[in-house]
């Protein structure tokens, strides 16, 4: 009977968004301003280009898709994203990956926000919680699908994840939110804006709370504070300053093991980043990038019931330097190229057994071009040469890709790369020990993960019907796979990393776009993916990480008088639960928010309502880690 109510709302929320569509003639767009409608992309070849150009399949999640999510993660946006998994390790520990999802870090996705890539050296990944950036201040999010290492270099293994914040420009005066609801969620938001012509400026303060999961001892109180501002130094030259603290303070437990207890744990990242872009003239100028970044954790228990304390602290800091040179040398070639050099540090006593920092610096050459062989073909070309202080040898990225427009509408893409990963100083040094007991240890020397990636793509635009197709075929080979490996077949201490596993994946994907009218939107995408393993120790380990269907639906409809509806349905199939050996069941979960926009006072205020999980779908992320039904309520002013 439950089920069959549950059923019943999330028909009766659908029949609300579709019972209140107007006609497809009304509003119409015309069939110049759909084919103008293609997005750009920034985040392909470091060239400004449209889809139907880049060399890779790319998604691009704008603003009113983010608006009309209903999430309050950033990690979650990645759902919409054919082939992306996102799972939750707990309630603050969050997980995304592309074609396979086998740890709780990001480590073989690139993850860039405006440029400057959050990677932490010391987690071997990326921390989601830690960007420093909240949902309201992104504009939007590139997912390029695909190896890229020649643009972006290593961690660009699956893919790249560009998350651009909206320019200091855009958000003039005051903004405040709140998000309010069930499982404790707290969320606040102010935003102070202020500019003139040359120069804006804003500075944005979140705080967050929320409960995490039912049974876990996994909530989190985070509070963030970032800055940006815009200064139009001369006609030719524009500065960009970006600063970041995100301090979080979060409940942990370790769902395996009872001789760790529950413990509170606290994280500290900051970032700083400034960019200088001098134009020489409209097709040619000269980029330089500079950030700094830190995250420190520390994590202290007594273990089990002895008087042992096991200290886990870690700190690691970044420091990055790159220029970029665009220029068109000839009227049919369009050409970027750069250099950059970074330097890493991580300090862990108990992770490296000593207190003194191990450094890694690298160096690296990267060029692209985009050559129009013909008026209809075009040439994507890109390297990427990489020198790493803790790896032996000079590694190369090439990329190359064909794109033949076949009409005005339909193009199809055919593309070949290659991209490493290279080990972190965790995984080339590690050195763990617990009262004089060998954890862990620094075995052999490692050697960077490999992918070599084919893809055929089809992109396709039909402006009677105000609808897109992008479609994608692929295949990858990944080699030499880092992982933990036992001392023996049964499993037992001590562990080392190594290179051990070599993985096939093949599959399809999809996105279908419909915009009919100005009124309602509908994004649709799907993935079928096959993973073989080689893996010498269980073949299952990737073959089953990722699910053999998985699809996500977002209609996003407008009524009169400033209302607005969204659904979002996202579905997978079978699959196999992270850092587990257990099959996770496929799985359906429908989100829906409701919202109004009017005047009060002579601001700008929405109010919306969300229900996420509509139907009560049990979610079962990783053991105990269960996803019920929640809903918020959400109040945004803005005065300007």
């Amino acid at each position: 009977m439950h089920k069959q109510a549950s059923c019943l709302y999330g028909l009766t929320g659908l029949l609300a968004i579709l019972g209140g569509m107007p006609s497809l003639q009304a509003a119409e767009l015309s069939e110049d301003d759909f084919l103008q409608d293609l997005p750009v992309v920034l985040s392909a070849t470091r060239l400004v280009q449209s889809r139907r150009d880049a060399p890779v399949a790319t998604t691009v999640i704008d603003r009113e898709m983010i608006d009309a999510s209903g999430f309050t993660e950033i990690v979650d946006l990645l759902r919409y994203v054919p082939g992306f998994v996102v799972n939750y390790d707990s309630g603050h520990v969050q997980a995304a990956s592309y074609h396979m999802l086998n740890n709780n870090l990001s480590r073989r996705m690139q993850v860039l926000v405006d440029g400057r890539s959050v990677y932490i050296p010391s987690l071997l990944g990326v921390q989601w919680t830690s960007l420093g950036i909240s949902i309201e201040d992104i504009e939007r999010i590139e997912v390029i699908r695909g190896p890229n290492a020649a643009s972006y270099g290593s961690n660009s293994l699956l893919g790249v994840i560009s998350i651009i914040t909206r320019h200091a420009s855009q958000d003039r005066g005051v903004m405040m939110k709140i998000n309010a609801g069930e499982n404790n969620l707290a969320e606040s938001f102010l935003r102070l804006g202020s500019g003139n012509e040359n120069l804006d400026m804003k500075v944005t303060a979140v705080y967050r709370q929320n409960d995490g999961f039912v049974d876990r001892y996994d909530s989190d109180k985070i509070r963030k504070l970032n800055a940006r501002a815009d200064y139009q130094a001369s006609l030719n030259d524009t500065l960009a300053f970006y600063a970041t603290v995100n301090n979080t303070k979060v409940q942990e437990d370790n769902v395996f093991s009872r001789d760790i207890p529950n413990h509170p744990a606290k994280t500290l990242s900051r970032s700083f980043q400034v960019d200088w872009t001098h134009s020489f003239s409209a097709n040619e100028d000269l980029k330089f990038q500079y950030y700094r970044q830190s995250y420190e954790k520390q994590n202290r228990y007594q273990y089990a019931d002895t008087p042992l304390f096991i200290d886990q602290s870690r700190r690691s800091e970044r420091d990055d330097f790159e220029f970029q040179h665009t220029l068109s040398p000839l009227d049919n070639l369009n050409l970027v190229w750069g250099a950059g050099l970074r330097t890493d540090r991580v300090i862990s006593n108990y992770y490296l057994g000593q207190t003194p920092a191990q450094t890694n610096r690298s160096y690296r050459l990267f060029s692209s071009l985009a050559w129009d062989i013909t008026t209809s073909t075009l040439l994507n070309a890109g390297v990427m040469l990489e020198d790493y202080q803790i790896t032996t040898g000079t590694e190369l990225s090439p990329m190359l890709s064909l794109n033949h427009n076949l009409s005005n509408t339909d193009t199809i893409r055919v593309s070949a790369s290659t991209a490493i990963r290279a080990p972190g100083l965790i995984e080339e040094y590690t050195d763990v020990s617990i009262a004089g007991n060998t954890i862990a240890y620094d075995a052999s020397k490692l050697t960077p993960e490999r992918i070599l990636a084919y893809e055929v793509g089809y992109l396709g635009r039909f402006p009677r019907y105000r609808a897109s197709l992008d479609l994608k075929l692929y295949r990858e080979y990944i080699n030499n796979l880092i992982s933990l490996a036992a001392a023996d077949a049964a499993g037992n201490l001590p562990y080392h990393f190594a290179n051990q596993d070599n993985v096939k994946t093949a599959g399809l994907e999809a996105t279908f776009s419909f915009k009919p009218n100005n009124k309602l939107r509908l994004e649709f995408s799907y993935a079928y993916a096959r993973i073989q393993s080689t893996d010498v120790r269980n073949t299952t380990q990737y073959a089953n990480s990722s699910p053999d269907d998985s699809f996500s639906l977002q209609i996003i409809q407008r009524f009169s008088h400033d209302y607005q509806s969204s659904l979002n349905v996202f579905y997978h199939s079978i699959m196999k639960q992270l850092a587990t050996e257990d099959m996770r069941s496929d799985n359906i979960r429908i989100n829906l928010r409701l919202g109004k926009t009017f005047i009060l006072a002579g601001n700008k205020t929405e109010l919306a309502f969300t229900v996420q999980n509509l139907l009560n779908e049990f979610e079962y992320t990783r053991l105990k880690n269960v996803a019920e039904r929640r809903s918020y309520l959400s109040l945004k002013l803005e005065f300007r």
